[in-house]
């Protein structure tokens, strides 16, 4: 198991130095049942915890996208109100 598990954390290192975050966490995924039984809850909570984040953080994105739409959508009736007024200004102008 020694031996194994080194020779699985150079593959691992390898991979952490030269490839990407995305190639780690798939690595990790598919060698999970290689690694050391506390180790391997390790990663499955880090891996958890990371989802959770990455959750999070696309409905704070999506809460935002949602407030910025709703600005512009404030923004076009004010300007649409002062258009309206103008023009009943203009109207009445040309009545008069």
């Amino acid at each position: 198991m020694a031996q194994n598990f080194s020779a699985l954390y150079t593959q691992f290192k390898e991979i952490v130095d030269n490839g990407t975050e995305e190639d780690a966490r798939t690595f990790l995924v598919d060698h999970l049942a290689e690694f050391p039984e506390d180790l391997r809850q390790q990663i499955i909570l880090s891996l958890f915890q990371q989802g959770l984040q990455d959750a999070a953080t696309a409905e704070t994105a999506r809460q935002e996208f949602q407030q910025e739409g709703m600005d512009v959508i404030r923004e076009i009736e004010v300007g649409k109100r002062i258009l309206d007024d103008k023009q009943k200004r203009i109207e009445l102008q040309e009545k008069i």
